[in-house]
């Protein structure tokens, strides 16, 4: 009897697991909380334009177009042109909502603290360490802050959230490695700084 019991456990741990692994690995980055299907397109279609560069890197000389698109601007943010040596995390969300018709509601811009000061003057900002972000929001790090608390430090690096998988979000960064890439981290890593959030409704 007790073989027996322990045997449908091990079956029905095996196929929760494997439940698991399938929802991880088979089910698409997605929405936290319910949003209107105009508000879900606008949203996606900032992932879509980021997705777009992925592979994109400074070792082949491609992420220049990167650059270049970002100095194209008819009014360059700070009056600056991006140069080779500079980083471009904050340069390739602006291109992104460029190339995705969002430059109204994604302020652009080529420095990370700097654009969180203007989510800021836009009352868009959002530090709570509770959030959950939906696909489109910007998320900005301080990878200097290793201590379990707020952080609450100068920025040093952005990228778009693609989606969520409780308890992860996978986020898209250009300057990830010196290239635009894709990576998964927990909803609450201490390096997260914050988010802002694109008004697209």
């Amino acid at each position: 009897m007790n073989r027996k019991k322990t045997w449908i456990q091990i079956c029905c741990s095996t196929v929760f697991f494997l439940a698991v692994a399938a929802h991880y690995i088979f089910e698409p980055w997605g929405f936290y909380r319910k949003v209107g299907q105009p508000e879900a397109g606008k949203r996606l279609s900032l992932v879509a334009a980021a997705e777009a560069y992925l592979g994109t890197n400074e070792a082949d000389g491609s992420y220049r177009v990167i650059l270049e698109r970002y100095n194209a601007q008819p009014v360059l943010p700070q009056g600056y042109a991006l140069q080779d040596s500079d980083s471009w995390c904050a340069a390739f969300v602006t291109v992104a909502a460029m190339d995705a018709g969002l430059s109204q509601r994604i302020p652009p811009e080529c420095g990370c603290q700097r654009q969180i000061g203007l989510w800021q003057g836009l009352g868009s900002w959002q530090e709570d360490d509770g959030y959950i972000p939906q696909p489109g929001d910007i998320i900005y790090y301080d990878f200097d802050e290793n201590r379990l608390r707020d952080c609450t430090g100068w920025s040093d690096h952005v990228g778009i959230v693609v989606g969520v998988k409780w308890p992860f979000i996978k986020v898209i960064e250009g300057n990830w490695s010196d290239a635009v890439c894709s990576r998964v981290l927990f909803i609450n890593d201490i390096h997260i700084r914050g988010y802002g959030l694109p008004d697209y409704s």
